[in-house]
């Protein structure tokens, strides 16, 4: 294992650390209409209709800003993922014999043309090559979507009522070509499909209901989940103490546990290496 190589990777890891920190600072402020002084809510000469409407006005405002870096955030966090996957690969094989070579002349191929080289890892997944062009055509375009919500967003104060979705160009893409295209669209990257158990919390209900750590979790609730993202989101949304069927793979065998709706008490592969099916 070259060292200089996994010390690089460590680098990389703490530098987009930094950067998203340093990004979420400095997000600009949405440009809103004037509102109402908050505090006229507390000024008791104040009509009760024009303090309720300030108070109102104030929380709106808040709440618009924070769910803003919320998504902001989120996008950041799924950027670490692929930047985390790839920098685990350069340390994984990043000696100087024939891996070394092979993660070489792959970026000198990526360097050649990027949509060639996605469109070759489409196709080598089992895509047919119109469909794999479509994929990529589509990428692009709700890239230019998100940004161009976003910049509404900011500019009017404003969300439309599908910001999640229009803001996550891969939650997007996943929800028109489906799980099963969306698998092999992350395969052909050789991206993660499953969320990789690293630890297990002591009295958390991921112990009792026997979980162990090199499982992978494939899905919830009958839902499928693809990485942390994905599973975090449905702990939130279920229902506390309600039990859940959770799918899992144990050492490549297929099997089910049950567990209590709310936060699983698990960590994850984020800042290691991801779990893969």
């Amino acid at each position: 294992m070259n060292k200089n190589l996994i010390m690089a990777a460590i680098g990389l890891l703490a530098g987009v650390a930094v950067l998203a920190s340093v990004l979420l600072l400095r997000l600009p402020e949405p440009e809103r209409a004037p509102l109402a002084d908050p505090a006229q809510h507390f000024d008791q000469t104040a009509g009760t209709e024009a303090r309720i409407r300030a108070l109102e006005a104030a929380v709106a405002q808040e709440r618009n800003a924070r769910m803003l870096l919320e998504e902001e955030l989120q996008a950041l966090y799924a950027a670490l993922d692929e930047l985390t996957e790839a920098a685990a690969d350069v340390a994984e094989r990043g000696d100087d014999g024939e891996a070394g070579t092979s993660v070489r002349e792959d970026r000198q191929t990526r360097e050649v043309g990027d949509d060639d080289w996605r469109l070759g890892r489409l196709v080598g997944a089992g895509f047919p090559e119109d469909r794999a062009e479509w994929i990529l055509r589509r990428e692009s375009e709700l890239q230019m979507q998100r940004m161009q919500v976003l910049y509404e967003a900011r500019r009017t104060g404003q969300r439309p009522p599908d910001f999640r979705l229009s803001t996550d160009p891969e939650r997007a893409l996943r929800a028109e070509i489906g799980d099963a295209e969306y698998e092999r669209y992350l395969q052909a990257f050789g991206r993660s499909t499953t969320v990789a158990v690293g630890s297990v919390l002591e009295s958390s209900p991921g112990q009792r209901a026997g979980l162990q750590p090199g499982d992978q979790i494939v899905a919830y609730g009958g839902e499928r989940v693809f990485n942390y993202g994905d599973l975090g989101s449905l702990t939130m949304a279920a229902t506390p103490g309600q039990s859940v069927v959770v799918d899992i793979i144990r050492d490549g065998t297929p099997m089910q546990v049950v567990i209590d709706g709310g936060p699983i008490g698990i960590s994850t592969g984020r800042f290691g290496r991801p779990g893969r099916r």
